[in-house]
């Protein structure tokens, strides 16, 4: 848990307002971080040391084969581990992020500990996913720094195969997966059917780990652990949807600098 209070107008990234409270932070993923831009934005935005396909072929850790994009997430895990055990020794607090991949391709990607309990290969992806998450999870809260350490995993989007329409209805609203996990605040008001969107985790994710944040609030971000509603919920979604849609010149011209 950490000791900060950030003014609503500090517009910092979340990574950079770690690295300014001396975190070690570091990202890791099986495929090649250049991949998307990935490599400039983590490298730009709070100086993450970076663990990717790459760097893990090249000094020898992983030597493997090529899976999909790289390698699959039992690897990715036993990588974590081992750089998370290196963070927790050197005295500093550390912000570990990890991508995992293995349900993302449209049929999943299998590997050696996928149970069989589905006659679809998404299934049994999944379910090994599952199985490989909760290990991790249980492993971290085995550690001697885990009393002082929150746990979040979100989902980046829905799944793109078509799997889940054999046991849904039509009209169902899919949505992404979110945990916190040994948050350093409980929840003020609803936590459920909420209308948030990505922009939203900034704030909460900051605030499960102890954050102040004034206003509850950072840029257009709602801190979820408040009963302050989000942008969705106090404007509506068509409405918050349509606005966030349009560009923004002051955007383009500061920020991504095209024009200049």
């Amino acid at each position: 848990m950490v000791n900060i209070k950030i003014l609503c107008q500090e517009l910092l990234h979340f990574g950079e307002i770690l690295e300014k409270e001396g975190y070690n932070q570091i990202f890791l993923c099986g495929s090649d971080i250049s991949f998307g831009g990935r490599d400039k934005f983590y490298n730009q935005h709070g100086n993450y040391e970076i663990f990717d396909y790459v760097k893990a072929t090249n000094n020898g850790r992983y030597t493997g084969p090529l899976e999909g994009w790289g390698f699959l997430d039992k690897s990715l895990y036993g990588f974590a581990k081992e750089e998370i055990n290196r963070l927790s020794k050197e005295g500093k607090p550390f912000n570990c992020t990890i991508l995992t991949v293995d349900t993302h391709h449209m049929e999943g990607l299998p590997c050696e500990l996928c149970p069989k309990v589905s006659d679809e290969q998404y299934g049994n992806v999944i379910a090994c996913a599952s199985k490989q998450l909760d290990s991790f999870i249980k492993w971290i809260k085995e550690q001697d720094f885990y009393q002082n350490t929150t746990i979040v995993f979100v989902g980046d989007h829905t799944t793109m195969s078509n799997v889940w329409k054999d046991y849904y209805p039509e009209n169902y609203d899919r949505t992404t997966v979110n945990c916190f996990i040994n948050s350093a605040v409980s929840p003020k008001g609803n936590v459920n059917n909420r209308d948030f969107y990505a922009i939203d985790m900034f704030p909460t994710i900051l605030a499960s780990m102890g954050v102040k944040i004034e206003g509850d609030r950072l840029g257009i971000g709602t801190n979820l652990f408040s009963d302050k509603p989000t942008l969705a919920e106090e404007l509506g979604d068509e409405y918050f949807t349509e606005e966030i849609s349009k560009r923004s010149k002051f955007y383009d011209k500061t920020i991504l600098e095209i024009g200049k």
